[in-house]
């Protein structure tokens, strides 16, 4: 029982256990690769597809860095592939538009898909899997968000972000020459995305305690296993560090299976995701430049727990309080923003953002504790004149 706890990351992929929660949890993920010169194995496993055509995703970035190199490692061993770069200036979209674009490029026969990027690319992947029951590999270019290795697609649509059930990548793969020569604020936003676990965690337990929801503390163990890792590694990101990087990588992969185990993203996303989406609809609606998800969630995550702070008399017992001078620090540490008005931010979005963003999914959250003791307008306000002096 709770087995998974004495396993590293990669010998979780394919494990199945009766958990002390009293369910029982399975890893639905052939393999996870990590290390120097992986292409040989991504060629291994996708030669069990070749009986078909392997579709190869990726954007104009992630082609020249290395979907490039592999399209053409596989067309060596005799795979048939074809590839999709979907384009654009900016940052990707993973909107209608996007999906369409893959559809529209799928072959009859692919057997397999392999997404190369990081969040948006794999999000889109992982959706297509879905609908259309093709096992994909995800072959990672950066440490930037803990989506690789969990079961739901955050897509836009309809404007709005929405979270969508999804599956579990077949494989992950991850070439570490790659992850580490990642852009470094794709290496803060992977960072930034695991603090916000010390909120999501305690949203997690508010949730138990106020609404009797379920609650799996193996779960929570690993995301908390997750934290560690980043903690312990803060001060060797800007150095990109070998054993930083890595341990980012894995803290995220870690946090990606407790979603899956449990089946939707709670372990790993409450209110400053909220914000963080909030914020990014806003940037979509308008036209206009948005910071990176898991950059936005690291503030959020100073944020909830400022009001966390506000909300202390209020917690019921059993709530592990997150400290925002803890994560402002570390964010720090990292040379990562650690306030709204860094991340472009505006101070009307910001205020708003504080009262509507709950409304964005049915998830209890510190907010809605907040605004049933009628204070959270009061709780905004404050926040509002200690993040936006004059």
């Amino acid at each position: 029982m709770d087995e998974i706890l004495n396993q590293n990351v990669t010998e979780m992929a394919g494990v199945s256990f009766d958990c002390s929660c009293g369910r029982q949890h399975s890893v639905n993920i052939d393999r996870i690769v990590i290390g120097n010169d992986i292409i040989a194995e991504i060629g291994v496993i996708a030669s069990i597809f070749k009986h078909g055509t392997v579709f190869v995703m990726a954007d104009n970035n992630t082609y020249r860095l290395y979907a490039e190199e592999l399209e053409k490692y596989l067309c060596s061993r005799g795979i048939s592939i074809k590839t999709c770069i979907l384009n654009g200036e900016g940052r990707l979209v993973p909107d209608e538009k996007a999906l369409g674009t893959i559809m529209l490029d799928l072959e009859d026969d692919t057997s397999y898909i392999i997404a190369v990027g990081s969040g948006t690319i794999n999000d889109l992947a992982r959706f297509i899997s879905h609908k259309l029951h093709i096992p994909y590999m995800v072959a990672a270019t950066a440490p930037s968000m803990d989506g690789y290795a969990s079961t739901v697609s955050p897509l836009i649509a309809g404007g709005f972000k929405k979270t969508f059930e999804a599956v579990y990548p077949y494989t992950i793969a991850a070439e570490m020459r790659i992850i580490q020569s990642a852009p470094m604020e794709m290496i803060q936003a992977g960072f930034g995305d695991i603090m916000g676990k010390f909120t999501a965690l305690a949203d997690w337990q508010l949730a138990r305690e106020i609404k009797g929801e379920y609650y799996c503390k193996t779960c929570e163990t690993l995301v908390r296993r997750a934290l560690n890792k980043c903690v312990e590694s803060a001060c060797g990101v800007m150095k990109r560090g070998e054993g930083s990087v890595y341990n980012i990588l894995e803290a995220l992969l870690l946090s990606g299976i407790a979603m899956g185990l449990v089946g939707n993203s709670r372990p790993a996303s409450g209110a400053e995701h909220h914000l963080a989406h909030y914020w990014e609809m806003d940037a979509l609606s308008k036209g206009t430049h948005h910071p990176l998800h898991g950059n936005a969630v690291g503030v959020a995550a100073v944020v909830v727990s400022k009001l966390y702070g506000m909300m202390q008399e209020r917690l019921p017992v059993g709530i592990d309080m997150p400290k925002a001078e803890k994560i402002t620090e570390l964010l720090g540490n990292t040379g990562a923003c650690c306030s709204p008005a860094e991340l472009g931010i505006k101070r009307e979005l910001f205020e708003r953002s504080l009262l509507e963003a709950m409304k964005i999914r049915p998830r209890y959250t510190i907010f809605h504790l907040a605004a049933e003791a009628g204070q959270l307008e009061s709780c905004a306000h404050r926040l509002t004149l200690e993040f936006y002096r004059e």
